[in-house]
């Protein structure tokens, strides 16, 4: 499953070749290396890596020292969505509506991405996170992803979304100037997410091309092509992949997250054969052996990473899982 989930669709790439060519680098050379083929630039059926994604925008912004690569690709492209994601959002009563159409069924345009919604007084967050490994920043990725959820917002009300705030976990790529012009509002950094602020107000304004019959329609769609349980363990393993470096992976959290009860997820979970403990415990044996092997991150940032409070957790939990330490591990992943 994990394999599936590092997958996003070709649309994500428009207009990147554009922004490349106007600076003198071709598109070509950026994906090569990655072994992404020219014909996948663009077209929505088709599907690569979103690893390679966030690798792609990375370096680019650093070969063309670019810092706000992100946010112009995301201006340029206004939404990505396309297809029946799109139309869903679109036909909904409410621009809050649509937002939350989008959270729900994202998976279609791409499992790795994660956005959840947290109600504050006064005001709604638009959460961003992905299903990826933190073995480095990607700021450009993270950007571009909250600027389209204010595009997505300005498309539905039919008027520029004013954000209220916007929360970054990563430092400033570029100048203040640069943030305020891109999201039209104040910038905060370091933050304990990423996320955008929205007021209840533009949340329960009406969608600017409001259909009740086709929003039903594209609705009953999406619903008929995904079994129930099977999405919703799907969903779980994308949450657990999130919230793991958080330190805050547990049933009732991601229980919350998808508005269920914690025992109705544990009753669901387990009619499927789904163990959450056993799987997060999966999970991080996976993510332990990447990162000893990929990365140069410490044994403590590693356990951090994991989830664990405590490194002596993860060395036992390490020895565990393969008989031996994790530095030694290490030393037989790299030769």
């Amino acid at each position: 499953m994990e394999r599936l989930m590092d997958t996003i669709r070709g649309t994500a790439f428009l207009q990147f070749g554009e922004l490349l060519a106007e600076r003198g680098v071709s598109l070509r050379s950026q994906l090569s290396p990655h072994r992404i083929g020219m014909e996948v630039v663009g077209d929505y059926e088709k599907k690569f890596s979103y690893k390679s994604l966030a690798q792609i925008f990375e370096g680019s912004a650093h070969a063309l020292a670019m810092p706000e690569l992100g946010l112009e690709l995301a201006t340029r492209q206004k939404s990505t969505l396309l297809g029946p994601l799109q139309h869903l959002a679109q036909t909904a009563p409410t621009a809050g509506e649509g937002l939350v159409a989008v959270v729900r069924y994202m998976r279609v345009y791409s499992p790795s991405i994660l956005f959840h919604l947290e109600r504050k007084p006064g005001c709604t967050l638009l959460c961003f996170d992905n299903a990826l490994p933190c073995i480095e920043e990607i700021p450009q990725i993270v950007e571009k992803s909250l600027l389209h959820g204010r595009l997505l917002m300005t498309e539905l009300l039919g008027v520029p979304l004013q954000p209220k705030t916007v929360l970054l976990r990563h430092q400033p790529q570029a100048g203040a100037e640069v943030y305020q012009r891109y999201f039209g509002c104040q910038v905060l950094f370091g933050q304990d997410c990423n996320a955008l602020a929205i007021s209840q107000r533009d949340m329960q304004r009406p969608c600017s091309r409001h259909d009740a019959m086709l929003h039903s329609i594209v609705k009953f769609y999406l619903e008929a092509h995904s079994h129930a349980d099977e999405k919703l363990a799907f969903e779980v393993e994308r949450h657990i992949h999130a919230l793991l470096p958080k330190q805050r992976c547990n049933l009732d959290e991601i229980a919350k997250i998808l508005g269920l009860h914690p025992r109705t997820l544990q009753r669901r979970l387990a009619r499927d054969g789904f163990d959450f403990e056993e799987h997060v415990d999966e999970i991080r044996r996976q993510r332990a052996e990447q990162l000893l092997g990929e990365s140069d991150l410490s044994v403590v940032q590693i356990a951090q990473e994991l989830g664990y409070r405590r490194d002596t957790s993860f060395y036992r939990a390490h020895q565990r899982w393969y008989g031996m330490p994790p530095l030694e591990h290490r030393r037989l992943l790299r030769d």
